[in-house]
């Protein structure tokens, strides 16, 4: 799942290049939920059903405030209150770059991409600190 999840990274990116920015929130959502649902299934031994990147992010939280780790557990809490909006627009991005009239523009993309940068960056701390020895 994490090689799946940095491959739909690397085509995000090539979208944003290209200037297909309704792909790049696409690419983004499915690379952030895949690399989510990876370290879930570490945790908690299966992979949770659902596709919204908050809920996944708040299962997170929450497994993590169960196994003594309420400081990390608390920095995902904090991310999901501070980037809302953006959170919503990845999540808004998984049927509306595919199935809606919605398009979306550069500004779209590059938070788009800016947030999932963060949350790969808060999940690689997760596995640092969860499961290093």
């Amino acid at each position: 799942m994490i090689k799946r999840s940095k491959i739909f990274y690397v085509y995000a990116l090539m979208a944003f290049e290209r200037g297909d920015y309704d792909m790049t929130l696409f690419m983004c959502e499915q690379s952030v939920q895949l690399r989510i649902k990876a370290v879930l299934l570490r945790l908690l031994g299966y992979i949770p059903k659902g596709h919204r990147v908050r809920e996944l992010l708040m299962m997170l939280s929450k497994t993590l405030e169960s196994l003594g780790r309420e400081d990390i557990a608390r920095e995902i809490s904090d991310l999901i209150s501070l980037y809302r909006d953006d959170l919503r627009l990845l999540e808004e991005a998984y049927t509306g770059s595919r199935y809606l009239s919605r398009i979306y523009d550069k500004d779209d993309a590059e938070k788009a991409i800016k947030i999932v940068d963060k949350i790969f960056s808060l999940v690689e701390k997760v596995e640092r600190i969860v499961f290093s020895k």
